[in-house]
């Protein structure tokens, strides 16, 4: 079997969303290996200046090495590193000369012309990221809803493109901090929830706008991610009463999500969309909008709300009553729902693709 890289640049920049997908990843094929038979299999990792420390692993070779973390080292340093092997990349970014390699490309948002993405950043993605598909043995991403995106924009043939669902099942893996609610004077089952974010695709104007006419008296809307004055440059108000908690950790955030009332995702567009199925494995429902990737994922377990009607989301949480029979059935249906979606599965679907395109009898892509 040929050996096995994985591209380990995304260490570099910090564990936003799809590096926190990626870390998972490479965490759960390091697992996997106990019970697989396979080639050498080892983490490129660019180490100065990088942001987060590597895991720890026990099968997964780490080469740490003393270069700068560029686009540059990326697209040419690292093809010469894994020439002789199988490149894994799991952060939307890949060589265009290393061709026996898989692309994860989670999304195809950076096209939409709502996307908040810096010019420059958009300009980059929307010249490469085709490029770097065609030129990969195998591209995954990770909804059914991305893999037709990806094919309407023409980045990659539906055909050719294979799905490879997030796991949520990290956020059971925490200890919550139940301290939170008493510093921030939240009552169990008293709040709601959502993440904050002032890109317009994120549509959080619809959910401050619904607060500003008061859908349930007593029950906050508590925003973590994000602070209030990073919708003041966007033009974006948030209501006066709003809760904002800037970045929580993943102990605060598991007791936020387990104790709130609802949790709301008014997204107009999301590649998967974590939160909504992360406080459905908490035990807590979720109000979604009916776009993206959120209706393949969330099914009926969620309440849906739309885009643009503050109304909807002011219903919505409403009707979300603690004491109500509709709370209890989709608390039951988001638990159903929400255990379909595990790590061990992603992972064991990633390490087959790995392993299928290491044989060495496999013929490389034209």
């Amino acid at each position: 079997m040929l050996p096995v890289y994985i591209n380990g640049k995304f260490y570099a920049g910090g564990l936003n969303g799809v590096h926190r997908v990626a870390d998972r990843l490479v965490r759960e094929i390091d697992r996997l290996l106990d019970h697989r038979t396979h080639p050498a299999v080892t983490l490129l990792l660019p180490a100065r200046h990088s942001a987060v420390a590597p895991p720890e692993l026990r099968n997964i070779i780490v080469r740490s090495l003393d270069e700068a973390p560029s686009q540059g080292w990326e697209q040419r340093r690292l093809p010469s590193l894994a020439a002789d092997g199988v490149l894994v990349n799991l952060a939307n970014l890949a060589p265009l000369l290393h061709r026996r390699k898989i692309t994860l490309i989670h999304d195809a948002q950076f096209l939409f012309p709502d996307n908040s993405y810096p010019l420059r950043q958009r300009l980059g993605y929307r010249l490469l990221t085709p490029r770097m598909a065609r030129s990969s043995a195998m591209v995954l991403t990770v909804s059914e809803y991305s893999r037709r995106m990806l094919d309407v924009m023409g980045v990659s043939p539906a055909s050719a493109t294979q799905v490879l669902y997030n796991g949520v099942d990290h956020i059971l893996n925490v200890t919550p901090d139940e301290t939170v609610l008493a510093r921030h004077r939240l009552s169990p089952r008293g709040y709601a929830l959502m993440f904050g974010s002032a890109k317009a695709y994120k549509n959080n104007a619809v959910v401050f706008a619904a607060y500003a006419r008061k859908p349930a008296p007593g029950v906050p809307l508590v925003v973590v991610g994000e602070q209030r004055e990073a919708f003041t440059g966007p033009g974006i108000e948030p209501p006066g009463d709003a809760i904002f908690m800037g970045k929580c950790d993943d102990s605060a955030l598991s007791a936020l999500y387990s104790n709130a009332r609802c949790v709301l995702c008014p997204s107009r567009t999301e590649g998967f969309g974590l939160p909504p199925l992360e406080a459905m494995l908490c035990g807590t429902p979720a109000v979604v909008a009916p776009a993206g990737a959120l209706p393949e994922v969330c099914r009926d377990a969620a309440l849906y709300a739309d885009v643009d009607d503050p109304d909807s989301w002011n219903r919505a949480i409403a009707a979300l009553d603690p004491q109500g029979v509709l709370f209890a059935r989709k608390v039951e249906d988001g638990l159903a729902r929400a255990r379909q979606f595990t790590w061990a599965a992603a992972g064991e679907r990633l390490l087959d693709a790995v392993l299928t395109l290491s044989a060495p009898a496999l013929p490389r892509a034209a």
